[in-house]
Order: structure tokens, then C-alpha cells, then sequence
């Protein structure tokens, strides 16, 4: 049996992606193996958000050279996307055609005798072409090559050959594609292109999947997921074909089986039976309206957890970055959140270093942390990306700065992180049994998404199959760090979920 394994780097995005990729394998009849074992074929999703996700993208391909020096060796992603990978791998497909990549890998492996020529598997994906029909010629941000970019407009969603059906107890749920803010850091609206919904039927049609093989908590993923539904009230051929004319875009087009905007989305899935918890991927500010607050309130199986990505809590900073935040709109929009649910955990990214950042911009951004109360912040130090509008900005922040500020941030990010745990001291959660740690421990998140470590399970439930995937009541009782305690909470009236195997 051929072994192919799978790796991803950076974002949800990406790993829905394998997910999927890998499951299309798996139904034919490939043996999907970890990356880090010997394989015949390796293939890596990549990033390009910092440098350090591209360095660590070329130490896996020379790793998996190591492996096994005859493997083929397969790129793709928005690091494949931007550069010229072919040093690397045989096979290098960007963020446009990854529908193709099974073809691809197929045709190489005839090629080389691994695969009779007779081999035919059961449902051959198309895909988006793979051909200058619908992609630029540009050069490569390195200057040495010709590589193909994705066209500002003319970009369908790519629906992938399978249901991304992961390894752990959640499963990422991929709706919408692609960027068309130009934020002043930011290569991955460079590298994804414009951006694209997925119909909601596609959708629908994966949950109940997905629910049908034991899964009960999605994720909803995708590079802004603010931007659903844009495109469908865009001209007509935008998202469908390329080369339309001026006059071909005028006319407007009404999509059936779409939904409006995110809210939409978020109702319809609360709707499908066996989808108990319901999270979201990163969201902007500037969608936290009253009206999309009223259309999600009552979906009973949304999890009160918003990532808002900030950024800075400097107004000056910001605005260098080009984003349409400003800490007077962060911050309605999170009383408007807390307001609807009392409850909710705020997260968030924040970048240290950006260029022209001052001690007094840092300070502002550590008075807003605290101000906000986040439960969890992702500290990113400024990396310079090629072909951005920050790369050629002066007044770059020395690296020993950068450093230094990106420790404290972590360290403000864990104490806001153990107050908030301590705030909901002897309150109860539904905990999603992720796993359990050596000491038997059941490891998992709280609706909010507090990580939480619980102990005592088989002494109140006993032998009734309570296992990863099951959802459980706990009540917090005590914070190592970053981390809740629990006790499971059962008064003879509290249920708990066993998932269907």
C-alpha cells in the first residue's frame, strides 16, 4: 500500500485543507501516515505570515528528503504560492488547483512505476485549472523567476474532493476564501487572492458529514471570514469565470443557495442535528453589529469564544498597519458581545515591532489588554514580508526591542489568562474531552474556550463510556497557570454527551 502523509503550517485554513486532501487518500486506498514516519509521498500545506513559518516549511522538506530520498515530495499553500519551492519539491501547487493535487500526485507516481498505469480511483477530482486561463504571470518575490500569482478577480471557492475529516475531536468547517483588505504586514491576501464564499449548501452538506462520523464542534475557517457573502452580491462572472469584459461585470447576478453573510451561515448550521457546539474562526471588529448580534444570540449551540483580531492598541499603529480598527471601535465591539453574551472569551492577535512602533504605542497597547480583559492574545513579533507596503516603511524596530516587548506582552497575555480563570472559580462548563494526560486527566475547552484539565471522571460516571469526544459538565475549582482545574459536576440532573462511534 502506497504511504502519503500530510503536514500543515500556520492557519485552520490550512489544516482543513489537509484534512481533506488526506481523507480524498485515504478513500483511495492510500495509507495516510503521520509525517513523521517513512513515506512514499509528503505533502506540505505552507505559510509565508512570517519568515520563521517559511524556514520551518524548507526544514521539513529537507527532513522528509531524509526520510526517504525517493519520496515525492509535494508543496502547496501560500509560501507555495509566493515562491519558487522547486529546490524543494517535485510537485508545487499554490493556493489555486489544490482540487488537482491527487491527479498530480497520481500521474507522478505512474510515471515512476508506483502506480500501474491501469490505476483508476473512484472519483478523480477537477478542480480550478491549473493552466494561465485563470492566473497572472509574476515574478517571484525572491527576482529570479516567473511564478503564477492569483488574479485579483475571476477566482471561483474551490470545493475540495473530500470531507476534511481530522485526526482530533473537533473538525475545522472551511466557508470562505481569499482576503481584499491590503493590510499594510499582511502577504496572505497576496497569496490567496480575492475574496470567495462557499455556497451553503456545500456547506450543510459537509456538517451533516462530518456529524454523521461522530463529530459534535465545528470551527468555522477561512482567511476573513468578515467577507462571506460579498462576493455573491458582486457582478455577474466575477467568482465563476475569467477574462469577462467591463460589460459583462455591470450586470448584477443573484446567487440561489447563498447565504447573505456569516450570521446566515452561523443559523443555517445551528440547525443541523448533532452540531452541539458551533465556534468561529478570526473575525474583525467591524462585523460585530447589533443586527448580526441578533441574527446568532439564540443559536443554541454557538460557543460565546470570539477571536477579534486587533493587531496593535495603539490608534497611531493602525493605522500605519492600514487597519480599520481603532481602539474606540474594538472596544463597542466588545460591549456589544458581552452585552448579548455575559460570558464570552475575547481573543486575539497582536503584533510587537511593527515598524515606527514607540515605547509609548507598546505601553498603549499593554493599558488595552488590560483594559479588555482578553482571555487569550497570540504575540507576534513583526516579520518583514516581500511585496508588502510595511517592508519598505522606515523606522524599523531593532530585533533585541522587538524581543523584548513580545515577552512582556506574553507575560501580560498569561496573567490576564489566570485571572480570567480564577473570575469563574466554582462556576460549571460543558467541557469537549480533547484527550487525557498521563495522570488520567481528561484534557479539553470550556464554550469560552478555556483549556482545562479535570479530574475524577470515572468516580462519578463510572464505566458509561465517557471518552475523547464526549462533552461533559465541570465545575472549575482552582488555575495551575493557563490552565483551569475541574471537577467533574453532576447533581443528578446534568447530562452529559457520548459520542457515536
Amino acid at each position: 500500500m502506497v504511504r502519503i502523509a500530510f503536514a500543515s503550517l500556520g492557519c485552520k485554513t490550512n489544516q482543513y485543507e489537509s484534512d481533506a486532501l488526506a481523507e480524498w487518500f485515504r478513500r483511495n486506498g492510500f495509507s495516510v501516515v503521520d509525517d513523521h514516519e517513512v513515506a512514499d509521498i509528503y505533502v506540505l500545506n505552507t505559510c509565508t505570515v512570517t519568515a520563521e513559518a517559511e524556514r520551518k516549511a524548507r526544514q521539513l522538506f529537507r527532513r522528509y528528503k531524509k526520510h526517504n530520498r525517493h519520496a515525492l515530495i509535494v508543496a502547496c499553500g501560500c509560501y507555495a504560492q509566493r515562491a519558487d519551492l522547486s529546490d524543494f519539491a517535485d510537485i508545487s501547487v499554490g493556493t489555486v488547483g489544490r482540487a488537482q493535487i491527487p491527479a498530480l500526485i497520481i500521474e507522478a507516481l505512474m510515471e515512476r512505476g508506483v502506480l500501474k498505469s491501469s490505476y483508476r480511483a473512484a472519483d478523480m477530482p477537477i478542480g480550478v485549472p491549473l493552466n494561465r486561463q485563470c492566473v497572472e504571470v509574476g515574478e517571484n518575490v525572491t527576482g529570479s523567476v516567473e511564478i503564477l500569482r492569483v488574479p485579483d478577480k475571476g477566482i471561483p471557492y474551490e470545493e475540495l474532493p473530500a470531507p476534511a475529516i481530522p485526526r482530533e475531536t473537533r473538525a475545522f468547517l472551511k466557508v470562505q476564501d481569499g482576503c481584499d483588505n491590503r493590510c499594510a504586514y499582511c502577504a496572505i491576501s497576496l497569496a490567496r487572492g480575492p475574496s470567495r464564499s462557499r455556497k451553503l449548501s456545500n456547506i450543510i452538506e459537509e456538517a451533516q458529514e462530518l456529524v454523521a462520523h461522530g463529530f459534535s464542534e465545528f470551527v468555522l475557517t477561512g482567511t476573513n471570514l468578515n467577507l462571506y457573502g460579498f462576493d455573491f452580491r458582486r457582478h455577474t462572472g466575477a467568482a465563476n469565470k475569467c477574462g469577462s469584459s467591463s460589460s459583462e461585470l455591470s450586470v448584477p447576478r443573484i446567487v440561489p443557495d447563498a447565504a447573505s453573510d456569516l450570521a446566515d451561515v452561523i443559523v443555517a448550521l445551528g440547525r443541523v442535528a448533532g452540531v452541539r457546539r458551533l465556534r468561529l474562526g478570526s473575525l474583525e471588529s467591524e462585523l460585530i453589529t447589533e443586527e448580526f448580534i441578533e441574527k446568532i444570540v439564540n443559536v443554541e449551540s454557538l460557543c460565546p469564544s470570539f477571536h477579534l483580531s486587533l493587531q496593535s492598541g495603539s490608534d497611531r499603529v493602525l493605522r500605519a498597519m492600514g487597519r480599520r480598527d481603532t481602539r474606540h471601535s474594538y472596544r463597542n465591539a466588545v460591549s456589544k458581545l458581552r452585552a448579548a453574551f455575559p460570558d464570552a472569551g475575547i481573543t486575539t492577535d497582536l503584533i510587537v515591532g511593527f515598524p515606527g512602533e514607540t515605547r509609548d504605542d507598546f505601553e498603549e497597547t499593554l493599558s488595552f489588554c488590560d483594559e479588555i480583559r482578553f482571555l487569550r492574545i497570540h504575540v507576534f513579533r513583526f516579520s518583514s514580508r516581500p511585496g508588502t507596503r510595511a517592508e519598505k516603511l522606515s523606522r524599523q524596530v531593532p530585533d533585541s526591542i522587538a524581543a523584548e516587548r513580545s515577552v512582556i506582552l506574553r507575560a501580560k497575555a498569561a496573567q490576564l489568562a489566570e485571572a480570567a480563570i480564577r473570575d469563574r472559580i466554582g462556576q460549571t462548563r460543558d467541557v469537549l474531552i480533547e484527550k487525557f494526560d498521563s495522570h488520567g486527566r481528561a484534557e479539553g475547552y470550556t464554550p469560552e474556550y478555556i483549556f482545562v484539565k479535570g479530574h475524577g471522571l470515572s468516580d462519578v460516571y463510572g464505566g458509561k463510556g465517557l471518552g475523547k469526544g464526549s462533552i461533559v459538565p465541570m465545575q472549575i475549582v482552582g488555575a495551575e497557570e493557563q490552565t483551569a482545574i475541574a471537577r467533574p459536576f453532576f447533581d443528578g440532573a446534568s447530562s452529559y454527551i457520548v459520542p457515536r462511534l
